[in-house]
């Protein structure tokens, strides 16, 4: 008996793969979009400061988790060299907010935050939702992050106002940044299944023929009512009456 090789599709019944992923452009949205550097940076106004934030760098962690770099700078006009800062997040597999750090280049002086990390889980239960449920554990650890920036700041004697607002427009990208950051999971993919070596050519599978649903046959006398298109049906001849002639 010659046997047929089979293409088969099969549905993966093993565990999906979950991850934190950044909905890049949401994030976008949120700073006004992503128009200036060929796509890639978002400009914008805070505390009357020109400011621009680029797209952020994503790295997966060994453990899979990930760690997001974020790069934002205080354009300080055409005539002047403008500032440079970078947004540091960490986030576990599960989707936990790990660890925060902030740093800005001012001339020639680097200024750090300390390095605060999270005391506890935050992590989205359900697909798709926003890590960290409230987000009340994100915004005290943003709140620790910026008021040590803010302190080291001042006591470098910075006085220039969009130098004095840099911290606070870092936590303005923070606040923005962490919304677009989700616990998703891919669903199962169906892959193809082929025969072992030496079988013919494959086939695919025959698919079951849809069944049409049931037509009423009008009474007698009454006119049938057909679709445009639509055969009219060979009425069955009736058996001939031997009484007549």
């Amino acid at each position: 008996m010659n046997l047929r090789p089979l293409a088969l599709l099969i549905l993966i019944a093993s565990t999906a793969h979950a991850g934190v992923e950044l909905d890049m452009e949401e994030l976008g949205k949120s700073l006004g979009g992503w128009n200036k550097e060929k796509g890639k940076a978002a400009e914008y106004k805070f505390s009357e400061s020109e400011y621009r934030s680029y797209k952020p760098e994503i790295s997966r962690s060994p453990d899979g988790g990930i760690f997001i770099s974020m790069r934002v700078d205080h354009l300080r006009g055409m005539f002047s060299s403008s500032d440079h800062a970078s947004l540091e997040m960490s986030f576990s597999p599960d989707g936990t907010l790990l660890s925060a750090q902030a740093y800005i280049s001012i001339q020639a002086r680097r200024i750090s935050s300390d390095m605060f990390r999270s005391g506890g889980k935050s992590a989205a239960s359900a697909v798709g939702q926003v890590v960290g449920g409230t987000g009340a554990q994100a915004a005290k650890l943003g709140s620790d992050v910026f008021a040590s920036l803010a302190g080291k700041i001042l006591r470098e004697n910075v006085t220039e106002p969009g130098r004095v607002a840099f911290p606070a427009a870092l936590r303005h990208n923070y606040n923005m940044l962490y919304p677009c950051v989700h616990f998703v999971k891919d669903p199962p993919k169906a892959l193809p299944v082929e025969e072992p070596a030496g079988a013919a050519a494959t086939t695919a599978p025959v698919k079951p023929k849809a069944t049409e649903p049931d037509k009423k046959t009008p009474p007698d006398g009454m006119i049938e009512v057909r679709t445009f298109g639509e055969p009219q049906k060979e009425e069955p001849k009736k058996a001939a009456d031997p009484a007549k002639p």
